[in-house]
């Protein structure tokens, strides 16, 4: 009795190594999706939109949402330090160009320093649709936890017109139409938003880097840092992207305040006003 219990956990012992012996490992990426991969990645870290809008044509799903996320970065950016008068309030002056992106790339895996806010970091684990674009990728940061995109990536809903105080919303009494925007929780654990901004008025407005608020569902206030920020005329659209702490909460269909502070001007001395923005991912 005991040889076979002695043989059968042997030939089970077999079996688990072999089984682990015959289990594919994670499957390198072929040269053509590599090759998306490079193009993405380069084009990220040349902090150039224009290259950043050439590469989209390699993503989907939750990865275009990120690259998106990147060159409305870099756009915004861009356009602030051309305005010439009083930009980059309160400081009164041009925003300096953003730090130079950099990508080491190989088979697999990336390693990204970039300005963007929660993007700087080691990714691997490239997911590929049917039509061989990439849809999601893991991400970890210095000092972070292994994440992926397409969990932490999410689209804010466009509500109705009448709501005003959500997104798809115009601010009549400030000149602002807020039309889209994202939420995305990084490899920290920090809830980076950014919110499309219009200027319907028939006069400049700006914001300010650090007066930003976001209220959680659980009615707990956090500071909100924006990056970049500067002076922006009327009819002319930018990207207000703020970063708030990884206590915060963003629960999906519960309600959170999204405060950016606002200015009529290009003026620091200008008070204060803000745009509170309904946020439920």
């Amino acid at each position: 009795m005991n040889q076979k219990i002695k043989l059968t956990g042997f030939l089970t012992t077999l079996l688990i190594c072999a089984a682990v012996a015959i289990s594919p490992a994670s499957a390198a990426p072929s040269a053509s999706q590599q090759a998306k991969i490079s193009a993405v990645f380069k084009a990220i870290a040349s902090s150039n939109p224009y290259q950043m809008s050439k590469a989209s044509k390699n993503v989907s799903s939750s990865a275009l949402l990120a690259l998106n996320m990147a060159q409305n970065y870099y756009a915004t950016e861009k356009y602030f330090r051309s305005v010439t008068t009083n930009t980059a309030r309160p400081l009164n002056n041009s925003p300096a160009p953003a730090a130079a992106g950099k990508a080491k790339i190989s088979i697999g895996k990336v390693v990204l320093t970039t300005a963007v806010p929660g993007f700087s970091g080691t990714y691997t684990d490239f997911k590929f649709n049917k039509s061989g674009k990439i849809t999601s990728w893991s991400i970890k940061s210095t000092g972070g936890s292994k994440i992926s995109l397409a969990s932490k990536m999410k689209e804010l809903p466009k509500v109705n017109w009448s709501l005003a105080n959500d997104i798809k919303a115009i601010y009549w009494g400030k000149g602002m139409q807020l039309d889209s925007g994202v939420v995305f929780e990084d490899s920290l654990g920090r809830k980076i938003f950014q919110v499309q901004m219009k200027n319907v008025s028939i006069g400049p407005k700006s914001f300010s880097a650090t007066l930003g608020k976001y209220q959680s569902p659980d009615r707990k206030l956090y500071a909100l840092s924006a990056e970049p920020v500067g002076c922006f005329d009327a009819g002319q659209v930018v990207y207000f992207t703020g970063v708030v702490a990884k206590e915060a909460i963003v629960a999906s269909g519960i309600r959170g305040i999204l405060e950016i502070p606002m200015s009529n001007s290009c003026d620091s001395t200008q008070d204060d006003s803000r745009l509170e923005v309904t946020i439920k991912p």
